[in-house]
């Protein structure tokens, strides 16, 4: 069944459509949750308030096919308004937690690019952040970041551009490279 008739069920008052719908999304909508926030239990808590408030006003989604696009941007939204209102630090450490079985070094290496790939990101501004979760971790093309976030196609290249330079900056100076280096021999 398409979120289109999903949405129309919903809007005529049928809770097992929303069901359906928290089913398809709830994973998307955590895993972005947690990366704008940093922090799992509060995202899990941003996921069930955005469903929460897209079941409120249904009514006023008027096209069903955006529902995905409308439900991350309600998310976004809140989510970023939680993380002005508490004004603390992103505790990433709780998302390099594994249940493989790796070596001590693979999994400190690894651990410490993690680390500081998380550290530069929170480092970026709200909307160059939110741009740059979306493309890379939520894997949105740049056409729905836009819908999503309802910004020109050119307005979020712009953003990505940007937070790639400032990434690789972050990350170059945090590897101690000089960043003439390269260039000079």
């Amino acid at each position: 069944m398409t979120d289109e008739e999903l949405v129309r069920r919903m809007q005529r008052g049928d809770m097992q459509a929303f069901d359906e719908l928290y089913a398809r999304y709830k994973n998307d909508a955590y895993r972005v949750a947690c990366l704008i926030t940093g922090n799992r239990a509060d995202g899990e808590d941003l996921t069930q308030e955005a469903f929460v408030i897209c079941a409120r006003s249904i009514g006023s989604l008027k096209d069903g096919a955006k529902f995905r696009p409308w439900l991350l941007k309600t998310l976004s939204r809140a989510a970023w308004k939680y993380c002005r209102k508490t004004k603390r630090e992103t505790p990433v450490a709780e998302f390099f937690e594994t249940g493989e079985a790796e070596s001590a070094l693979s999994a400190v290496l690894r651990t410490d690019e993690q680390r500081r790939l998380y550290e530069a990101l929170y480092a970026l501004d709200e909307k160059r952040r939110v741009v740059t979760i979306l493309y890379y971790f939520d894997d949105l093309p740049v056409k729905e970041i836009a819908c999503t976030l309802g910004v020109t196609e050119g307005t979020v290249k712009s953003r990505l551009f940007s937070a790639r330079r400032h990434l690789r900056q972050a990350l170059t100076a945090k590897e101690g490279k000089p960043k003439e280096a390269a260039t000079n021999g």
